[in-house]
């Protein structure tokens, strides 16, 4: 569970969303600021306040922003309608974004989820808009955040969740099923399916190892 700091902002009119599939990060290129110097900002362009959902301090703790269920301001009409977006404080052209932030980033995806119910699908800002948004120093694709490999994960503070599929994915490196770091999520392409097979059957003794 992460604990999100509760804002009392002043909005002016707000839409709901109606349907939520994806979250969409941003940073805010800028010193670490609190969600109220955001929403300052945002208010100034008559806005009608804070257009992230979430902001993400340099210390790792998360302040509310927006109401969860209100359509955003952050990415564009047409993403804004549909996504969550999350700000990280900092310019990720400068720096890559804190340990602390990071370990606090995967943890408001899966409390999300798990309100919503549903996988949701992450994206930069970049991938949705032209902009450097957010950051070339932003770590990824998103499966570079958490390392899968069992002696890594040693290593990692107990804040960050290690869950069964993470657990499966490592088990399958150390049988030597596949040699790669992935995502459990991600899909699975033809050759990737055919190559997991070989290796099984090299394990049994059917073919030999090449």
């Amino acid at each position: 569970m992460i604990e999100i700091i509760p804002n009392q902002f002043d909005f002016g009119s707000l839409q709901s969303r109606t349907y939520t599939r994806r979250v969409i990060i941003h940073h805010s290129a800028s010193p670490d600021v609190s969600a109220s110097v955001i929403h300052d900002w945002h208010r100034r362009k008559d806005w009608s306040g804070i257009g992230y959902h979430a902001v993400i301090r340099a210390d790792g703790a998360v302040e509310a922003g927006r109401p969860l269920d209100a359509v955003g301001a952050h990415a564009g009409s047409a993403a804004n309608r549909d996504s969550i977006g999350i700000c990280l404080t900092g310019n990720f052209m400068m720096q890559p974004p804190s340990r602390s932030q990071m370990d606090s980033l995967p943890r408001l995806l899966d409390y999300l989820e798990d309100r919503y119910g549903t996988r949701l699908e992450v994206l930069r800002h970049k991938d949705v808009a032209t902009t450097d948004c957010p950051g070339i120093h932003f770590p990824w694709p998103e499966s570079s955040w958490l390392p899968v490999d069992s002696e890594v994960n040693a290593g990692l503070p107990e804040t960050v969740p290690i869950t069964w599929k993470d657990s499966l994915v490592s088990e399958a490196r150390a049988c030597q099923l596949i040699t790669d770091n992935h995502h459990p999520d991600d899909p699975a392409p033809k050759w990737f399916v055919l190559a997991v097979g070989l290796n099984i059957m090299k394990g049994m003794g059917k073919i030999d190892a090449k």
